[in-house]
């Protein structure tokens, strides 16, 4: 069977399974001839035409179990209106824009050798991708801008948009995001970016001290002990953009797959699937998911 077949007898919202063709596909998997054939049957029930209940399964008690579905085995679930996704996904870009706006607000306040202005943005860009992240960053530096009655944030503004296209492209595209290893080194690579864009900044605009106690601290240590200004900017910015993108980046490995699937209500993956399977850059493949449907139905 060709790859396309798989995936057309198992995508969302498919409202006519070929039952012949799916028992061809859970054989081809492994499954026994008999538990094969049961697909047959589950494949009717799911029908909307001509619902009927799958075969009860008896228990190791002798109880009867529920009723299993290929619906509830193959979660084929229907997607979400296209005027709710928009209006959740503005929610999300709001809620974003306001958690950054707080966090600068707290590491101000606190004087933390931190940042916190990026973890809403980050968060946008797993769970959305990077456009949204793009412009939840450029709201952000705007509303910081209001906030704090003061436009000394607004030359930061290209920061948050590389850190926005990184975290986007990097698991949208570019497949960071299949194992953990790769997504800590994205978060790398996105800390080292934003200090090779910032420093500069704060160099040229700033002299050298913004209005970053906590990294004003650490170049002044740092131009102390003989470095030249511009070494010291970079060095002192990339000790503190690496733990803030460090913490930016597993907030959003935290957040961004349950607002996915709130927004689109995209399947659920299996306990049995990879854990990073999400933000693989492309949904889990039809055969994947058609394996562990397989896998359920034999054990019940």
């Amino acid at each position: 069977m060709s790859r396309s077949t798989v995936y057309d007898a198992f995508r969302p919202g498919r409202t006519r399974l070929d039952a012949d063709l799916v028992v061809d596909i859970v054989r081809s998997l492994g499954v026994a001839d008999a538990d094969a054939e049961s697909w047959r049957d589950r494949c009717m029930a799911a029908k909307p035409a001509a619902p009927r209940p799958s075969p009860r399964v008896g228990t190791a008690s002798g109880a009867e179990a529920p009723p299993v579905s290929a619906a509830s085995v193959l979660r084929l679930d229907a997607p979400r209106p296209a005027g709710r996704r928009v209006a959740l996904i503005v929610g999300v870009m709001i809620g974003a824009v306001l958690f950054n706006v707080a966090g600068g607000r707290v590491v101000l306040w606190l004087d933390l050798p931190l940042y916190l202005d990026m973890v809403g943005t980050a968060v946008v860009a797993v769970a959305l991708g990077p456009w949204y992240a793009v412009a939840t960053a450029v709201i952000t530096q705007l509303g910081g801008a209001l906030v704090n009655q003061s436009t000394l944030g607004l030359p930061f503004t290209p920061v948050a948009v590389v850190g926005a296209l990184l975290w986007g492209y990097g698991v949208h595209r570019w497949g960071w995001g299949r194992s953990l290893s790769r997504f800590l080194l994205l978060s790398v690579v996105v800390a080292v970016a934003c200090t090779v864009v910032a420093a500069p900044i704060t160099d040229l605009v700033y002299g050298g001290f913004s209005a970053h106690v906590a990294g004003n601290s650490l170049t002044a240590r740092f131009r102390d002990a003989g470095m030249v200004l511009p070494l010291a900017i970079a060095i002192a910015n990339l000790i503190t953009s690496l733990l803030d993108k460090l913490i930016a980046s597993f907030v959003a490995l935290s957040l961004a797959a349950p607002i996915r699937r709130w927004i689109t209500k995209d399947r659920d993956p299996s306990p049995d699937l990879p854990p990073m399977v999400l933000f693989a850059g492309r949904r889990p493949s039809p055969a994947l998911y058609a394996g562990v449907a397989a896998r359920r139905a034999s054990v019940l």
